[in-house]
């Protein structure tokens, strides 16, 4: 894994934390929506987000992936939408 994402994922933890709750905010998505899409469960993105345990790198990828798919770009303090009007969301 080379690039922004991997810069992302080795960073602080909390700013990881933060990140995902945002771009889930952004996006309008429940902790459950994100944990469907990304096919974990749901304590496992709770558990992201408190900053209580790093995922494994490849769960990461896929968080970020699947954010990133859905409209989010994520900057080095914070996220922001890619695009405008708000993507659909993937969420069935």
């Amino acid at each position: 894994m080379n690039g922004p994402l991997e810069s992302i994922i080795l960073s602080d933890l909390g700013l990881i934390a933060a990140q995902v709750r945002a771009a889930r905010a952004l996006l309008g998505w429940s902790q459950s929506d994100l944990a469907k899409n990304v096919k974990v469960s749901r304590s496992a993105i709770a558990d992201l987000e408190g900053a209580r345990r790093r995922p494994h790198e490849a769960t990461m990828f896929v968080i970020f992936s699947e954010l990133s798919a859905a409209g989010v770009n994520f900057t080095g303090t914070g996220v922001e939408f890619r695009q405008y009007p708000l993507p659909k969301s993937r969420v069935s």
